[in-house]
């Protein structure tokens, strides 16, 4: 990417920054002053109690039988909102000190110790894996039954990175975008890369590019930013990864997004209603200010712009993938539904799977059926929505939700767990248990990825048969099916030898991690990473599917007799 088109897009990105409202001068003066941090963040948990109170008083006031026709809502609604309002301010005080003293101050993603993680444990294995899941993401061949180990590590790996934002910078740069005057903007996209600096030359050692995006309606927290496959000689593989970035360890304000359970509908964006805080993240607050500008009609405007750019170099079109982490995972949700919504991109863009990590729910089961119907509409489509799992990492459970199918159909659309998920799971694991969703098949004998549709029937029936029969061995009832299960013992050598291989200081990122109760721990994203590398196999590669083991077996048995 020329300079030109570097500053043509930081123009963009200050144009986004321009529209968010500016604070009042006393509220300026407490950001500025850092003494006044533990103030700050108590005022937004003060309007954080206020809005939520208000919404319960309002659902209470709109429908008086509210206690007696949905008791258990009701009273969940209200231990809900009184449970957070007292974990949250102690939260508040623990984080300002955790800030102080650098507890949680270290880098998520360091590519000397991610190389220690891989099965292997390579100097440069970091970079190989990157450079393999680069060719995939630029790939015009898309099969949507593989779960491609390189191209997912290499998504997270850009996950991960955003992270590396400059929060206090952009701040900074917001401030004086506030007070400017005159026509030249060199100085503030200046300080613009300044605070994207760090990033940016993480993602340029991998081989990318890297633009903000949005700081989606508030500079003090949550972004989206754009990685863009690098170009020399008009021969790269055109391709534009949409990242947005997740919750930091410390940082307040991003908590109590979380924590905001209440929905707002938002079918004239995209389907049923969803979580407050992401809601306001991309859309107008009122139905009256869609015709002005929001956040997500800004970053698909970008997004076009920047993909008619590629193609016009060298034709080829642009594919668009979706990615983030924690927060940042629930947040691609919500885009990726806006573009699933949208229906039509240009001509020139490809939009490609989704792949979030660590997300949590953010709609109702409208949003959820609704947005899962999307793929079932054409027998054509060649997208996924692909929703990981890393062990019991307690985030992918909130908002709290009806977990258990057998509830779901007897819940309202006001229950305050009318939450879903989205998308197609893999539940990945670090114990002994096989994944979920996911399964090993010997890989092809041809390099050459291969496409859903290619392939005669008989080659199809014959791999088909040969999957059924292996699973119906493993589902046979013999001592060593039933040790298996009992063991969680896996048939793939690198899966079950991760851990000899590994010292516990090499799936560590810093030492304070084993004070962190795993439900909280298997929620960072080497986690996930190292997750992942367990399964890696020459002989194997990963495809959709579910392991069938004896339980599965009895059961189907026991159906079948009665």
């Amino acid at each position: 990417m020329n300079e030109m088109e570097d500053r043509e897009f930081y123009l963009y990105f200050l144009n986004d920054l321009s529209y968010i409202p500016r604070p009042s001068k006393w509220v300026e003066f407490i950001v500025e002053k850092q003494i006044f941090s533990l103030l700050k963040t108590t005022l937004e948990y003060i309007r954080f109690t206020h809005v939520m109170a208000g919404h319960i008083l309002l659902s209470l006031f709109t429908d008086l039988t509210l206690p007696l026709s949905q008791p258990f809502n009701f009273m969940f609604m209200i231990l809900s909102f009184f449970i957070t309002s007292l974990i949250l301010f102690p939260v508040n005080i623990i984080l300002e000190i955790c800030k102080m003293i650098k507890i949680f101050d270290f880098e998520l993603y360091n590519e000397d110790k991610w190389n220690r993680m891989t099965a292997k444990k390579g100097l440069d294995d970091i970079k190989d894996i990157v450079q393999k899941g680069r060719n995939a993401l630029g790939s015009n061949n898309r099969n949507s039954k593989v779960f491609n180990l390189d191209m997912v590590e290499t998504l997270l790996i850009l996950s991960t990175i955003i992270y590396d934002q400059k929060v206090d910078k952009v701040r900074e740069v917001y401030k004086k975008l506030k007070i400017h005057e005159g026509d030249d903007f060199e100085d503030l996209i200046d300080e613009c890369r300044e605070a994207y600096e760090d990033i940016d030359k993480k993602a340029k050692d991998l081989k990318f590019n890297f633009l903000p995006l949005s700081e989606l309606n508030n500079p003090d927290s949550l972004f989206s930013g754009m990685y863009l496959s690098e170009h020399k000689n008009n021969q790269e593989n055109n391709f534009i990864v949409i990242t947005f970035k997740g919750t930091s360890p410390t940082n307040f304000t991003e908590w109590l997004t979380d924590f905001l359970f209440m929905r707002v509908d938002a079918s004239q964006f995209v389907f049923g209603e969803i979580h407050k805080g992401f809601y306001d993240n991309f859309f107008p607050k009122t139905l009256d200010e869609t015709k002005e500008s929001y956040p997500a009609k800004r970053m698909v405007e970008a997004i076009c712009n920047i993909a008619k750019k590629m193609h016009e170099r060298n034709k080829k079109k642009v594919n668009i993938w979706i990615t983030g982490h924690s927060l940042g995972a629930a947040l691609a949700q919500v885009f990726y539904a806006r573009l699933i919504k949208i229906g039509t991109l240009p001509e020139y863009c490809v939009l490609r799977d989704a792949y979030v990590f660590a997300g949590p729910a953010v709609g109702d089961k409208e949003f959820a059926s609704s947005f899962n119907g999307i793929f079932h509409k054409n027998f054509e489509e060649n997208k996924t929505f692909w929703r990981i799992v890393n062990t019991n990492d307690i985030v992918t459970k909130m908002p709290p939700q009806h977990l258990y199918g057998v509830l779901r159909r007897y819940i309202t659309k006001d229950d305050i767990l009318n939450y879903y998920s989205i998308g197609y799971k893999v539940h990945l694991f670090l114990d002994n248990n096989k994944p979920k969703g996911i399964v090993f098949r010997e890989k092809n004998n041809d390099d050459d990825e291969v496409d859903d549709n290619l392939g005669s029937m008989e080659d199809l029936l014959r791999k088909k048969l040969i999957d059924d029969r292996k699973d119906y061995e493993d589902s046979e009832i013999t001592l060593n099916n039933v040790l298996n299960v009992i063991l969680g013992k896996h048939n793939i050598e690198s899966y079950n030898d991760y851990y000899e291989n590994h010292s516990s200081e090499d799936c560590t990122m810093d030492k304070i991690e084993s004070f962190i109760p795993g439900y909280f721990h298997n929620h960072y994203p080497h986690r996930y990473f190292m997750a992942m590398e367990r399964l890696r196999s020459d002989k194997f590669e990963l495809v959709v599917g579910d392991y069938k083991n004896i339980i599965d077996k009895v059961l189907a048995d026991a159906h079948v007799v009665l």
